[in-house]
């Protein structure tokens, strides 16, 4: 089989599991995305300390970018947020202001509606939505030579899970 044929059955059979009860029943916690154009994913990772989990945004030749969670008690909703090169130690206040690239709520996008990140042990979403994210990403000044080398996607679809 040529190397595009293997390209193609990998590619089948990811959208093939996309449906298996498997991917259909992945706790949020331990979800795996695409990005809806093709272009980066994004997975769920155990989170530090007053974090519901994180995620990290993975992009061809670049490190992953680490988006933190956290639970916005006055909204009741996920928010994240991806800091860059902040400084070692406990970053509060101005200094995380001066190092935060992103920030914004977490969305989950179904078959019919657009709600919140469904919680940990909650089923997990068949889709995400980073509003805003390719403005906060691409081609930002903190990443030098290191960001995304294409726009970065801000729909995920749910491709897999950590299980």
């Amino acid at each position: 089989m040529a190397n595009g044929g293997h390209i193609v059955l990998a590619a089948g059979l990811a959208f093939a599991l996309a449906g298996t009860p498997a991917v259909a029943a992945c706790p949020q916690e331990l979800a795996v995305y695409e990005g809806a154009d093709g272009s980066g994913a994004l997975e769920f990772a155990g989170g530090g300390a007053g974090m519901l989990s994180e995620m990290r945004l993975l992009y061809d030749g670049v490190e992953p970018v680490t988006a933190y969670l956290s639970h916005d008690e006055v909204h009741d909703r996920t928010e994240a947020m991806i800091p860059l090169n902040c400084p070692e130690g406990d970053v509060t206040g101005d200094e995380l202001a001066a190092c935060l690239v992103y920030q914004g709520t977490v969305y989950s996008i179904d078959a019919d509606s657009v709600g919140l990140l469904p919680h940990p042990g909650e089923a997990a979403a068949a889709q995400i939505f980073l509003p805003n994210l390719l403005p906060a990403l691409w081609e930002n000044p903190q990443f030098g030579d290191a960001g995304p080398k294409e726009p970065p996607a801000e729909i995920f679809k749910l491709s897999g899970c950590q299980e």
